[in-house]
């Protein structure tokens, strides 16, 4: 017979467990991130590898890709049907880290168009781009698309300011314009800034699109970036398809 003391040890081990395995995976996320090879979502790349040789290849389908808010992104695929949509996030990888895998991630699935939705880590702990910085990336992104295939369209966020980095409004203020400007210059390209979607009354992010951590949207917000998504890759089909 087990006396009390152990039987509550016990189950406290038991509650504590959930917490040991979330513990451990932050650890490898922020070990991840610390990492400034691109080789440090390795792991995720193969993840994805490992499922698509068990799976059926999509045809033409639309790609998302990005770092954790791509990943974090839901329920995108019922807005998009009868497109497929396949989301490839890396960890918190970089505009760098996602053309450094960008045959693999995005090119190996012959899509329709590929997303970019980029996230805080352009600016923060893993780089710390300059509006110039992040403009040459994403120039050198989008040559290396377009030598790969100049059939699908690249739709590209502007960076999304946020409640926990004011710091960082003016400098995604002048990406989102150069990115624009840019964009316009080629119709395959879209450019889209959701900045003002998830903004209050004041200009200001809305922390009601938000999780609490102040940088990751919630479904709300998620949802004001899909609306401007389903309409841009419909206008720039058609634009394409006439262009033909």
């Amino acid at each position: 017979m087990y006396s009390w003391r152990t039987i509550r040890t016990f189950c406290v081990l038991l509650l504590c467990l959930p917490l040991v395995h979330f513990a451990y995976l932050l650890s490898g996320d922020i070990l991840a991130t610390l990492d400034s090879s691109p080789n440090a979502w390795a792991d995720e790349l193969e993840d994805y590898a490992e499922a698509d040789r068990e799976a059926t290849l999509p045809k033409d389908p639309i790609v998302v890709v990005g770092g954790r808010r791509a990943s974090l992104w839901r329920g995108l695929d019922e807005l998009l049907a009868p497109s497929t949509v396949l989301m490839r996030g890396l960890g918190d990888a970089t505009i760098e880290d996602i053309l450094f895998h960008y045959d693999r991630l995005v090119a190996f699935y012959q899509p329709s168009a590929v997303v970019l939705l980029p996230g805080d880590s352009e600016f923060h702990i893993r780089d710390s781009k300059s509006a110039e910085d992040y403009m040459r990336a994403i120039i050198e992104l989008s040559e290396h698309d377009a030598a790969l295939s100049s059939q699908w369209q690249l739709v590209l966020y502007t960076p999304l300011k946020t409640p926990l980095r004011p710091g960082d409004h003016q400098k995604i203020d002048d990406i989102a314009s150069r990115l624009s400007v840019w964009g316009n210059e080629d119709p395959r390209i879209t450019v889209i800034d959701a900045n003002t979607l998830l903004a209050n009354t004041a200009g200001n992010p809305n922390p009601a699109y938000f999780r609490p951590d102040g940088t990751n949207l919630n479904d709300a917000g998620y949802l004001r970036l899909a609306i401007p998504l389903k309409s841009a890759l419909e206008t720039t089909t058609a634009v394409l398809e006439s262009a033909d």
